[in-house]
Parts: structure tokens; sequence; C-alpha cells
């Protein structure tokens, strides 16, 4: 919604109700009628515009907050309308209200959002943060996520002692199903595999593995200049902690 104008419409419409009290001041309307001013702006025709703006400044008051709208309408009775008492007493304060709420709402909203959590890189595991800390100080992002994809590779190739496949196949054949097989062994979670659980946590990290590797680290190896911001980078180092804690986590088992 455009709250700037939605502002300048209700000013606009307060100003009109100000002038309506103005002119039914007695005195002045007898200037008025002598011409000493050139105005020939009347109590009725002020009244009559503002009853033609009331629907749609109705609409933009209930647009700020619903229910600021639902005054008494003007036309409950004949002379209702042309009272400068209503516009002021009943109209204009609901219409003071919305002001203040297109005018600073969408920013005090804004503002006053709880804080979120943040991203504390520093916590992220070892394996991860160790290797990236010097990139990211540097100020290259891409870096810092490759250095991190390259520090988890390593460890899981120390791990499994294999050093013959790349990354995102190691890690379907690492968290694979299948039972381990002479020069490949497997990554086991510590948990009772014959439930359901268990074989989700090993398809989720096979999956999740491969996608950390053809997703995130493949394009910071090959695509020069990405310009990862903060926020995205620290997202990936992210997925690669979760990576690194999970192989962390496991067992390794060997073919019998």
């Amino acid at each position: 919604m455009d709250h700037r104008w939605a502002t300048a419409q209700l000013q606009s419409f307060v100003t009109k109700i100000d002038r309506l009290a103005e002119l039914d001041d007695q005195e002045l309307i007898e200037r008025i009628a002598a011409k000493q001013f050139g105005d020939t702006t009347t109590p009725e025709s002020v009244a009559d515009n503002l009853l033609a703006l009331d629907p749609v400044m109705r609409d933009l008051m209930n647009a700020a907050r619903p229910g600021f709208g639902d005054y008494g309408a003007p036309e409950d009775e004949a002379s209702t309308h042309n009272s400068a008492h209503y516009w002021q007493l009943t109209v204009k304060p609901w219409a003071l209200r919305a002001i203040g709420v297109h005018n600073l709402g969408a920013d005090a909203h804004e503002r006053m959002r709880p804080d979120s959590p943040d991203l504390v890189a520093d916590q992220f595991h070892p394996w991860v943060w160790d290797a990236a800390a010097p990139m990211w100080e540097a100020g290259s992002t891409q870096e810092a996520v490759n250095a991190a994809a390259r520090s988890v590779n390593a460890r899981l190739r120390r791990k499994l002692g294999r050093h013959d496949v790349s990354e995102a196949d190691l890690c379907r054949q690492a968290f694979t199903l299948k039972d381990p097989e002479p020069g490949r062994p497997r990554l086991r979670f510590p948990c009772d595999r014959t439930t359901d659980t268990w074989k989700s946590r090993q398809e989720g990290a096979m999956n999740f593995g491969a996608g950390c590797y053809m997703g995130i680290r493949n394009p910071a190896v090959h695509e020069d200049g990405l310009d990862l911001s903060d926020q995205v980078a620290l997202e990936q180092l992210a997925a690669f902690s979760v990576l690194a804690r999970w192989i962390d986590e496991c067992a390794v088992e060997t073919a019998t």
C-alpha cells in the first residue's frame, strides 16, 4: 500500500474539517458574505465536499487499522453532515489516528519486530569455521565457503580412509544403506537401526551431503566472482556445519 499517498489524502481531509470549523464562526461568515476576503467558500460547500470524501476516507482509515473508519455515519440525520462539531469531534480524531499509523506504522512494525536469532559463525563446527575464518576475515566469502567445503571433505576422507571418489559420490557411499564392502566403509548414526528414524537419517545425510557439494561447493570452485552476500555465505557455511556434525557423530563400519 502507498502509505505516503494515504497520509496526504487524510491530511487534506483534516484540513477541510478545520476549514469548516473556521467557517462555522458566525463573524467570519459575515465577513465572507461581505467579500472582505474575496472568498466565496461557504460552510455548506465545505461540508458537502467532506461528505463526498467520507466513504474513501473511511476506507483509508480502516486500511490503517480495521475499525478506525467505523464512526457514526453523517447521513443518520439530515443536518449532521453540516455540523462542524460532528466533523471536529467525531471524525477528525480517527483521521489523525490513521495518519499516524500510515505515516509511522510500517516503519514502527518493522522496528518493533522481535529480534531474531543470529547465525554465530564461531559456533559452527570447528572443521568449518576454523577453515573459513581466515578467508572470511580477508573479505572473501566465496573462498571461505570453498575452504570449509574442502575441510569437511578432508575430514570425511580421513575418517573413511578413502581418496578415490569425488566429494558428492563419497557422501552417497558413506551414508548409503548398503552394507559395507571391502574398501568401502560406511558411516552409521548411533541409534536403533530397525527404526524408520535411523533409515531417514542415513538417507537424509546421504542426499544432503551430496547436495552440499553439488549445489554449494561446485559453484564456489568453478564460478569466479559469485559475490556471495554475508548472509548467503553464512547460510552455506551453516549447511556444511550440519554435515560436519553428522560425519563427526557417526561411527565407521567396515566389511567383516
